[in-house]
């Protein structure tokens, strides 16, 4: 049976002994330590001439060392056909189709695997990149309640440029390598965030146009992230080995399911 559910307890939020982190990188860097975690939801709408696509993501993170160590994601959307979930290690990943013809967990292993919280615009565990983001604040004041505690709102616009300069692999976490040309580098991207008292992000939305590569669109994308839990006792663990098959087995499946061999 599988057994591989994120073991989640402890309060919503961690209140460090000492004095309150003096901003919210600060704050980020103080959670991304062993046994901390947080949980996120992304709601990711793209919309082309009045017709709106949503994709969903909801899972969590597992920090240690600085950054995040795993992470547990499922991903859906209005044409998926079955929900895929994702577990992810440095170096490793586990995908599962809960409703697809492979039954087992399929592991690939690549060295530039690694597990991270990327909703297209924003890496939201990454210090460099929220600082980038911040220093592009236009707008900060009071606003609502989101996982129990008052926030405060920060608004601004920053580039694709700025962003990638920052370390986010843009847009779309398409490659590490990749690099905008000068027309991509200028796209802005609107954004707004929400921090908690203890400086914690608990929303982000950013919502930015393009057109394609062979001049689609412009396609608009809006970006709805929720992050709670911060503190939270997270322990991410691999599916079972018995139910676990490589790449090739997998192929292997489909190829006498659907009557084909390569």
């Amino acid at each position: 049976m599988l057994t591989m559910l994120p073991m989640l307890s402890g309060p919503a939020t961690v209140a460090h002994a000492g004095l309150a982190p003096a901003d919210p990188v600060e704050a980020l860097k103080r959670q991304l330590v062993a046994n901390h975690g947080v949980r996120m939801t992304n709601v990711h709408t793209t919309t082309l001439e009045g017709e709106k696509l949503k994709f969903w993501e909801k899972g969590v993170a597992e920090f240690g060392k600085g950054k995040i160590i795993a992470t547990d994601i499922t991903y859906d959307s209005e044409m998926r056909t079955t929900p895929t979930r994702l577990i992810t290690f440095d170096g490793r990943q586990f995908r599962k189709d809960k409703k697809g013809k492979i039954k087992s967990w399929v592991v690939s292993t690549y060295k530039d695997t690694k597990p991270e919280l990327d909703v297209s615009w924003l890496k939201i565990a990454d210090p460099a990149v929220l600082k980038a983001v911040l220093a592009t604040t236009r707008v900060k004041r009071p606003a609502g309640r989101y996982d129990g505690t008052r926030t405060t709102l920060y608004q601004g616009t920053i580039t694709w440029g700025q962003l990638v300069k920052a370390g986010a692999e843009f847009p779309f976490n398409i490659s590490r390598n990749w690099k905008p040309t000068e027309k991509e580098a200028q796209i802005k991207v609107e954004w707004r965030l929400w921090l908690g008292t203890d400086q914690l992000l608990r929303r982000a939305v950013g919502w930015f146009s393009r057109k394609t590569s062979d001049g689609d669109g412009p396609y608009t994308y809006v970006h709805d992230t929720r992050v709670t839990g911060w503190g939270s006792t997270i322990h991410v663990t691999p599916p079972p080995a018995d139910e676990v098959i490589t790449e090739k087995e997998a192929n292997d499946i489909l190829a006498k399911e659907y009557g084909f061999r390569e």
